[in-house]
């Protein structure tokens, strides 16, 4: 195991939120006893947790578990992408409760929005997936009303980058296709790396598309399939593998938190305070 803050430990070990994690450090419920007692320190939330240390949740043992679970799931219209609502609206908690405690969903479909939604308890590759460095790219369906042919110029405004208010750089799609079209209607195909909120949708405006829907078949190199609607299927290893390729590796992912760590101690020894612990380590692993 990488060492990791006490935070990150519980959060990747345990259902609980951020908030519910904080919420139980300061009620006194998360303890802490190192492997030596030579090692023992005055813990907090982010001090960091090697291997061999015991975490303890209400007096009972909290182990990490080897990431084992990865699903595709066909979001439905109306519902919401969180995992509860306390106003009792439609969201995916229908879905998650029938699921182990460690699952969750990978980013967010909007409320009007349908289509492939990833469920995992892989934080290292939701980390990844969600970061735009990582230029994941995923594929959306716009049905648009009208015709619309390859050349039109709003395609080409969309792929130059188009600015959708956010006070950020220009959202640019990678690539853009007419997939089907008719006086009525057309089906297009926009495929990005990044995920703002609601960016799709909002470049969609800003071209003057009328979008009439909008729908996520791709993740990556992952096609969520013919899938029914509020429906789930386990991803193949071999779509695993490459949905990590996609985000550069594992052992790119793991060569990227050690290299965190080296930093991070190197912080710690020009304020001369250095973390023994994590120096040995690194001596070891890095």
């Amino acid at each position: 195991m990488i060492p990791r803050r006490l935070d990150k430990y519980l959060a990747d070990a345990t259902p609980l939120s951020r908030n519910q994690i904080n919420a139980a450090w300061e009620a006194g419920r998360i303890e802490v006893h190192p492997a030596r007692e030579s090692e023992r320190e005055d813990y907090q939330l982010w001090s960091l947790i090697f291997e061999d240390d015991q975490v303890l949740l209400d007096s009972e043992p909290v182990a990490l578990v080897e990431p084992s679970h990865y699903l595709a799931f066909h979001k439905p219209e109306g519902i919401l992408s969180t995992t509860s609502n306390p106003q009792g609206r439609d969201c995916l908690a229908a879905w998650l409760d029938e699921l182990p405690d460690s699952i969750f969903p990978v980013g967010r479909l909007d409320k009007p929005t349908t289509g492939f939604l990833l469920f995992t308890d892989d934080g290292d590759l939701c980390f990844c997936l969600l970061r735009p460095r990582f230029h994941v790219e995923k594929e959306y369906h716009l049905t648009v009303r009208g015709a619309v042919e390859p050349g039109d110029e709003r395609l080409a405004a969309l792929e130059e980058g188009i600015d959708i208010g956010d006070r950020k750089p220009p959202a640019r799609a990678l690539r853009t296709k007419v997939l089907d079209t008719s006086t009525k209607k057309s089906l297009l195909s926009v495929v990005v790396d990044e995920g703002r909120h609601r960016m799709v949708r909002r470049m969609a405006r800003r071209a003057d598309f009328k979008l009439e829907h909008l729908h996520r078949p791709r993740i990556g190199p992952v096609e969520m399939g013919d899938l029914p609607v509020g429906e789930l299927r386990p991803l193949t290893g071999e779509e695993v593998d490459s949905i990590w390729r996609a985000c550069g590796g594992r052992d790119a992912a793991r060569a990227r938190q050690i290299a965190a760590l080296g930093r991070q101690a190197a912080k710690w020894r020009d304020q001369q305070r250095p973390h023994l612990r994590l120096e040995r380590w690194l001596d070891l692993n890095g």
